[in-house]
């Protein structure tokens, strides 16, 4: 086994997996950081080592110091060689791992930070889509990436609709429809859940909110829209929950 794996495999072997006191954790804190201090260029795993360590030892590949410190140094450099194994390994460290999916400490969120952001999630989504369309670790990644992104976008009814952080503008409507479009086929092809709800709203508020910032000074707030058109909504909160 490579030297580098193996010495982490060692450090981790010395402590249980859950209900470390503060004291154990400092002590493992401080080992792995030495250990990540002695890795030379040359001792780093090769691609297909990385994939032999985690499919032997995959609950160990979640930890910041070895994402940070093997899997981004392994994954970049087969990225830089245009490679898109490393992007796989990527989008498998999911299996198992739902919660991940919209999480900053997966090692995609890492990576994706670890190269400035020149790629993001999504499109690193589709260069594996452009060459391997039936590649389940990324249809599901993108499929709980879309659904999220749709979920909270309605988040603020009757407020108003968000794109990301930020309130919609009337150019942006269409765009999102189209994301609308693409979830759709998404939860149809992959039949994780019903998403039929969450599809119809969103096509149902989406227009009715372009309609609205069309016409600002007709109406109140998009509340007032909504009730003046006789289009029904029930707070976030005991609604835009779709599971």
């Amino acid at each position: 086994m490579n030297k580098v794996l193996a010495e982490y495999i060692s450090i981790c072997s010395q402590f249980r997996k859950d209900g470390l006191s503060k004291p154990e954790r400092k002590q493992r804190h401080a080992m792995l950081s030495e250990w990540t201090k002695n890795i030379h260029t040359d001792e780093i795993p090769t691609m297909l080592e990385l994939c032999e360590f985690r499919d032997c030892y995959g609950e160990l590949c979640y930890n910041n110091y070895f994402i940070k410190s093997i899997i981004i140094p392994v994954v970049a450099a087969d990225f830089e060689n245009n490679g898109i194994d490393g992007i796989k390994f990527l989008f498998s460290c999911f299996r198992g791992h739902d919660r991940l999916y919209n999480n900053a400490n997966s090692p995609l969120s890492i990576f994706c930070d670890a190269i400035g952001y020149k790629y993001n999630p999504i499109q690193l989504a589709d260069l594996v889509l452009d060459v391997e369309p039936e590649n389940l670790d990324v249809l599901n990644f993108k499929y709980y990436s879309l659904k999220s992104y749709l979920e909270f976008s309605l988040h603020e009814i009757p407020s108003g609709i968000l794109d990301g952080m930020n309130g919609v503008s009337v150019s942006a409507i269409l765009d999102m429809l189209h994301i609308v479009d693409e979830f759709q086929y998404l939860s149809e092809r992959l039949s994780l859940n019903d998403d039929s709800a969450l599809i119809a709203d969103c096509r149902k508020f989406y227009s009715a909110y372009e309609n609205y910032l069309k016409n600002l000074d007709s109406f109140k707030n998009f509340a007032d829209y909504l009730n003046r058109n006789g289009i029904e909504y029930k707070v976030y909160s005991s609604t835009y929950y779709y599971e």
